[in-house]
């Protein structure tokens, strides 16, 4: 669903052509056996079967303003929806799928390493949401008065979450790898670092590391608007 939408929606299409693809798309999901139902999600499925109610509307009177709202919606709302879900989908089969190829490829030693190292990382970042929140509230009972903790555990709480937070900056630069192959960003956790401190030095970091070498290309089709017979 998402990339038929997907192409709908970038395609510089007529609006003959355009209608057409969005017939065949409500038609495909509408039909008594349609997998619409994997989707998983009410709120989606909620706002599929209101759009495809609206473009029947549509359908039967033709009109212009209906037209533009169902285009809205479309690209707006059911598509923003869906590419997420999308997304999400593939993140949660697939976030351990290439740290797994990974580590399975490295010596026994290396291994025990990375999964150490990541088996601390996840714990230190653990260790913080609990210190916040014992900070958190530890800090609320003592500015109320409530004497549930004793008078000197809220700057425990807070020494705790600085170190966990300073243990955590430390394990980061040691979990490069993890980070960077569960993330579900098309760039590495480092490359977004420097790419908004210093998109400069990326740029001649890149052209160093990369030479491209436009000699095999094939040659561009030069289209004319009056085509040789």
């Amino acid at each position: 669903m998402y990339h038929e939408m997907k192409r709908i929606i970038e395609n510089p299409l007529i609006p003959k052509n355009r209608e057409l693809m969005l017939d065949t798309f409500f038609e495909r999901y509408l039909v008594n056996n349609t997998p619409v139902y994997k989707l998983g999600n009410l709120e989606l499925l909620d706002t599929f079967y209101e759009l495809s109610e609206k473009y029947r509307h549509f359908k039967l009177s033709r009109d212009e303003d209906i037209w533009k709202e169902v285009w809205w919606d479309f690209e707006n709302n059911l598509f923003c929806k869906v590419k997420e879900g999308y997304r999400n989908s593939t993140n949660l089969l697939y976030s351990e799928f290439t740290w797994e190829q990974y580590t399975q490829t490295k010596p026994y030693w290396m291994k025990f390493y990375l999964e150490s190292m990541k088996f601390l990382f996840e714990t230190a970042k653990g260790l913080n949401i609990v210190s916040l929140l014992l900070v958190y509230f530890s800090g609320c009972f003592k500015i109320f008065r409530l004497g549930l903790f004793p008078s000197d555990f809220w700057l425990f709480s807070l020494l705790i979450l600085v170190l966990s937070i300073v243990v955590t900056l430390i394990l980061i630069p040691f979990n490069m790898q993890y980070i960077t192959l569960t993330s579900n960003s098309k760039q590495s956790f480092f490359r977004r670092v420097v790419k908004k401190a210093a998109p400069k030095i990326l740029t001649k970091w890149d052209n160093f590391l990369i030479n491209k070498d436009y000699n095999d290309v094939p040659k561009m089709y030069k289209k004319r608007f009056l085509e040789d017979k």
